[in-house]
């Protein structure tokens, strides 16, 4: 233990003498003057070892929180939906105010394809005719009407046919026995017509009656009644 001791201070004595202690600094002598030329830039060195990381420096102060901001969730509702004309192009437009939004949508309507090739199929056989139904009931009939539809208007009249055959004239009646013939006397005033006879003579047999003259042209029907 003693030599061990011994040992340290021998050393601590050999670094004593070895140990130069400066004197006060002089006054700074003047700049002396300039070299030679600036000798060429050496090549770079290596890059030295990475140093080892430094401690990491304490964590900061938390920063006071900031105030909350109202919440509002935005809301989106379908409005209008309005078909365009096809070809056209689809629009959309929004309005309202946050945090209500409505939304309007325009759709055109799809262009019409061309019609599809006609189908080929076999013709099915024509079904049998079905049994003719049993006749229904006769409804019953109508009262008559009691009123008389209004006469409507004479027709022309036809034209007149060819007048019939003459019938033979009917025999004569015996002639009376003329009598003697007076003198003419002057003639007299015309008196005044006498009344008419109302006695008929009598009728000479009816002579065979002529051929039918031809029907005359049928006048226009007159319009129905109510």
């Amino acid at each position: 233990m003693n030599e061990k001791i011994c040992r340290i201070l021998e050393e601590g004595r050999e670094c004593q003498k070895n140990l130069v202690f400066p004197g006060p600094t002089g006054p700074t002598g003047p700049t002396g003057p300039a070299g030679g030329p600036t000798g060429a830039v050496g090549a770079t060195g290596p890059t030295g070892p990475t140093g080892a990381t430094g401690p990491t420096g304490a964590t900061g102060a938390t920063g006071a929180t900031g105030a909350t901001g109202a919440s509002a969730t935005p809301t989106l509702a379908i409005g209008t939906v309005t078909t365009g004309t096809p070809g056209t192009p689809a629009a959309a437009a929004i309005s309202g105010v946050a945090p209500n939004f409505i939304l309007d949508l325009t759709i055109p309507a799809g262009i019409t394809g061309p019609t599809g090739a006609t189908g080929i199929g076999v013709t099915g056989p024509t079904g049998a005719t079905g049994a003719t139904g049993a006749t229904g009931a006769t409804g019953p009939t109508g009262a008559a009407s009691t009123i008389a539809g209004p006469t409507g208007p004479t027709g022309p009249a036809g034209a007149t046919g060819p007048a019939g055959a003459t019938g033979p004239t009917g025999a004569s009646g015996a002639t009376g026995a003329t009598g003697v013939t007076g003198p003419t006397g002057p003639t007299g005033a015309t008196g005044p017509t006498g009344a008419a006879s109302t006695v008929t003579g009598p009728t000479g047999a009816t002579g065979p009656t002529g051929p039918t003259g031809p029907t005359g042209a049928t006048g226009p029907t007159g319009p129905t009644g109510p």
